[in-house]
Parts: structure tokens; sequence; C-alpha cells
């Protein structure tokens, strides 16, 4: 008794044609998901079935319209980020809460301490410059305790 999975085409010139799959497609399907550029011998190890099965099924997967494509995540962000450092003095009284706010605030990557009366130096990272006033007025600047000493765009990593 095998258990199939329906699913329906609408590529098709037949509207809602049915392409049936079994267990060993799902398996693939799976396999693919975690890792598409997997080889059909890699495949065909982990399901133990032969490299042509994999390869046949694979191929009537992509001409049934089951699968589309084969793609990738990832981590790169395509479009740069303006990066910043802001400059704070803070009340050092409450210390251990400003430092707890700015830790939530996203946009923040980095914070020294700086030593003397430097206070405490901020890298933030943003999408756009118009983002960078936002982020001044309506998330740092509320803090209780801090006063903006200096900001400062970064144009140029030297090293």
């Amino acid at each position: 008794m095998h258990n199939f999975t329906f699913l329906y085409k609408k590529e098709q010139k037949i509207p809602y044609l049915m392409i049936k799959m079994d267990a060993v497609d799902l398996k693939i399907l799976e396999e693919l998901k975690n890792d598409s550029r997997m080889s059909y011998n890699e495949i065909s190890d982990r399901i133990n079935k032969t490299e042509a099965t994999v390869r046949r099924r694979v191929q009537k997967l992509k001409d049934d319209g089951v699968i589309k494509r084969f793609t990738i995540d990832y981590d790169v962000d395509s479009k740069p980020k303006v990066s910043a450092t802001i400059k704070i003095e803070p009340d050092f009284k409450d210390i251990k809460r400003i430092l707890s706010e700015l830790r939530n605030i996203e946009e923040i990557n980095v914070i020294w301490r700086l030593s003397g009366d430097c206070g405490l130096l901020m890298k933030v990272d943003i999408p756009s410059i118009e983002q960078f006033n936002p982020l001044i007025e309506e998330k740092i600047s509320h803090i209780q305790g801090i006063k903006i000493v200096e900001t400062c765009f970064i144009t140029d990593i030297i090293k």
C-alpha cells in the first residue's frame, strides 16, 4: 500500500492536473530543501535508492513544476548600510539602566565604555542616512540620563 501526496499544477494547459508523489519523492524534496547543491549520488545514499532513480525523479519533479528552482539562503545584506559612531555622556548613577536600554536598540551594534570623562561610544548601523535622525530623536534621546556629545558618520574603513 502506497501513501501519495497530491499537488495541483496550475501552469498546465489542463487546469489542476494532479501530480502524484510518493514517499520517495518527498524524501528527495526534503533532502534538496536542506541542501539544493546535494548531488544525486549523495541523495541516493541518504534515501537508499539508486542514483538513476533519484535523477529520474528529480527530472520528473522539475518537469511537473513541483521543483521550480534550486536556490540558496544567505546572510549577506546586498544593500550597504550607513555606519556612525555616537558618543554620549551617561549619568553614571543610572549606568546599569542606561546600558540596558541601549542594548535593546537594534541599530546599536557595539557599545564601548571609555576611560576618564569620555563616557560611552557606540557604533550604529542603519539602512540609510534618512534613518539616522529618527534613531537619535525617537530612540536614543528618549533614554533618561544621557547627553549626546558627538555623532560621526563612518566614511571609510581603513583596517
